[in-house]
């Protein structure tokens, strides 16, 4: 069978070229590896000669031995420390399977239920929707919890915030569910940080040190802790693409979703103890890789994410189609990328991170797969072949012609009849545009020309959108029919941009987002940033709400009026709309009068802006288009050109007063 890479079709950080040559530790090698350790350096320095990525760490263990580590590039280009086997990078969400195996030793232990409500040993959980009391621990681990998706502030940041658990949960307090728990698998990160404060409260320890003493010690994990090892030089730095700046170290609040900082060898040494039952029993580890996902995850056949319990995959499809189970865990954070794939009847574990952007996920799989092939698990597939039959789209299929909400995006659907095609288009804040054109080849598909088809389903009382395998019965939700709301008001969010007036100094995450009416969906909005637009219907003129189960990372934008103004509230930020923005006054003190309340202000000239900062503070300037053009979390802002129309967020304690120039 031929390998593929899972590409689904969804809209879904700046780094430096690096030499090739002094970076890279010493592998261990042995000749019947040598195919595989070949293609790992091509893929890997392709990743880094292209970009993307700052450095990697990769490493393979054999029935329960390191046959392969590397380290590639310098993890800190000014004191010349490359990569090395104990080089800590950020593994991201491969945290999830960290939290599930404490969650299932809890179990274990008796001190925990899978199928037991969480309320039960979370009391102080609560949420507006009532259908909260229904999610269960094992909901939490699996993605069928229905809760909202991520709440960032201060999720990736520059240092600790000993308040993120508590704010987390006065965040759930105000939200809702997306979906009746228990019913459909969509990745959820909240879930995962509510299941650390699970873990806290019935461990009655800390997160990290829980990891510390029964998942770290007793794996042999000696370079992973619950964010970087204080005080640790060691660890891998991302690099600016454009300068070649280092960026801050990144550290992550959302610890139970992906906050570990661990080694391509700690990984597999993590994957080899699980094999070995030093974290749980043969049964627990059995229910803990079996599939988890909810019953209405697709309509048919098997998710291409068969959820188990943390895992993003219990069987990996293109694995699968050879005849080999593959567990598989992937990880992205704003710096890092990771892939875990455990191969339990090989007692094969394969770990692979870059700092930066580099493909973690297709580049182990590639590895993997010759990997297998050279150990003779597998034959090496045939040559690839690509055939297109092009057949009349029959009538049934037409009616799915439409409008579809999906994470991040609006799809719009058209059929060309003339050509036999579908016409897969998404909103693109102005206007909906072609993003593929595809032949229907028969049997209700729609060639996708890369190993994938497309397809329709009403089922579960929704027209949905279905990105299948060629050649097995894998598939995924991609898209949800959405339909014109009530004709409720959309103008309060129409044409708006939002900056974040409540950003810390220690949040990672300067954004902008907007928010506009749908003229062909009335009573729908969207909440856009980064080039993403997902729609919300609204319940009221000041409220949208969540109607896209199958939909991840779902924020519920809200507009309040505070001291007349409107503010908007999403992802535990609070907004304000750029138009209420005053112009900075000649000479005007600028002090912040209230923790989380930053000063934001508008320029009225082209000119050059200097500032002084008060100690913890934080001067963030975006550009006319909500561009973030200078930050002073990466570099001082001494005579920045700024051009009029742009933005100022001062960003302070309490009291604090900011000395600065404005030339123009």
């Amino acid at each position: 069978m031929l390998k593929k890479r899972l590409t689904v079709v969804m809209l879904g950080l700046l780094l430096i070229l690096v030499p090739l040559a002094g970076c890279t530790t010493a592998p261990s090698q042995s000749q019947s590896y040598e195919k595989t350790i070949t293609t790992a350096r091509t893929e890997i320095w392709k990743a880094i000669a292209g970009g993307g990525a700052s450095s990697a760490t990769v490493a393979i263990m054999d029935n329960g031995k390191i046959v392969y580590e590397e380290g590639f590039a310098m993890a800190n280009r000014t004191e010349a420390l490359g990569v090395n086997s104990s080089t800590q990078f950020n593994i991201g969400s491969v945290s999830k399977v960290f939290t599930a195996a404490a969650v299932m030793q809890l179990v274990e232990a008796g001190q925990l239920e899978l199928d037991k409500p969480v309320v039960d040993y979370v009391p102080d959980f609560s949420m507006m929707d009532s259908r909260y009391k229904d999610i269960t621990v094992r909901m939490l681990l699996n993605h069928t919890s229905g809760l909202p998706g991520t709440m960032m502030y201060n999720g990736f940041a520059t240092a600790k915030d000993p308040q993120f658990l508590t704010e987390f949960m006065n965040y759930l307090a105000g939200s809702s569910l997306k979906a009746d728990p228990g019913v459909v698998s969509v990745y959820c990160n909240d879930g995962f940080t509510l299941a650390e404060v699970l873990i806290e409260k019935v461990s009655g320890q800390t997160y990290s040190d829980y990891l510390q003493q029964n998942i770290f010690k007793k794996a042999g994990m000696n370079d992973s802790s619950c964010s970087f090892k204080a005080g640790n030089p060691n660890i891998a730095l991302k690099y600016n693409n454009e300068d070649g700046t280092a960026l801050p170290a990144e550290i992550i609040n959302l610890m139970g979703t992906g906050g570990i900082s661990a080694t391509a060898v700690d990984l597999c040494h993590f994957g080899n103890a699980l094999l070995e039952n030093k974290l749980m029993s043969a049964e627990s580890f059995t229910e803990y890789t079996s599939p988890q996902y909810g019953k209405e995850t697709v309509p048919t056949g098997t998710p291409i994410t068969n959820y188990g319990l943390g895992w993003d995959m219990v069987d990996v499809a293109s694995f699968a189609e050879q005849g080999v189970h593959v567990l598989s865990k992937n990880g992205g954070t704003l710096q890092f990328n990771s892939q875990l794939y455990v191969i339990p009847e090989e007692k094969l574990s394969v770990a692979l991170i870059f700092a930066g952007t580099g493909d973690a996920s297709g580049i182990a799989e590639t590895i993997t797969q010759t990997l297998l092939e050279e150990k003779g698990v597998i034959p090496a597939p045939p040559p690839a072949e690509q055939t297109t039959t092009v057949a009349a789209i029959p009538g049934e299929i037409l009616s799915f012609a439409g409008y579809y909400g999906a994470s991040g995006s609006v799809i719009k659907i058209e059929f060309n009849q003339k050509n036999n095609t579908l016409e897969y288009k998404r909103f693109d804040g102005n206007g909906f545009t072609t993003a593929g054109s595809y032949s229907y080849s028969g049997e209700g598909y729609f060639d996708m020309q890369n190993g994938y088809r497309m397809s329709f389903s009403e089922s579960f009382g929704k027209k949905l959108v279905l990105q299948s395998m060629n050649t097995a019965d894998y598939s995924l939700v991609i898209g949800q029919g959405i339909t014109a709301n009530n004709p409720i008001d959309t103008s309060r969010f129409a044409g708006k941009a939002w900056i974040p007036k409540n950003l810390s100094a220690i949040d990672l995450y300067a954004f902008s987002a907007v928010t506009g009416s749908l003229p062909e969906l009335p009573g729908t909005i969207y909440f856009g940033s980064d080039g993403s637009f997902t729609p919300y219907p609204l319940k009221d003129e000041n409220t949208a709400y969540n109607n896209l189960p199958y939909a991840r990372d779902l924020v519920e934008p809200t507009l309040k009026e505070e001291n007349g103004t409107t503010t908007m509230t999403a992802m535990g930020y609070v907004f304000v709309d750029v138009a209420d923005i005053p112009v900075l006054a000649s000479d005007e003190k600028i002090r912040i009068e209230k923790n989380g309340e930053n000063v934001v202000r508008k320029l009225a000239a082209d000119g050059s802006f200097s500032v002084t900062l008060p100690e913890g503070g934080r001067l963030v300037i975006y550009d006319p288009a909500l561009t973030v053009l200078a930050d002073t979390m990466y570099a001082a802002i001494e005579d920045v050109p700024v051009p009029a129309g742009a933005y100022l967020m001062f960003i302070g304690n309490e009291g604090d007063e900011f000395a600065y120039q404005y030339s123009f």
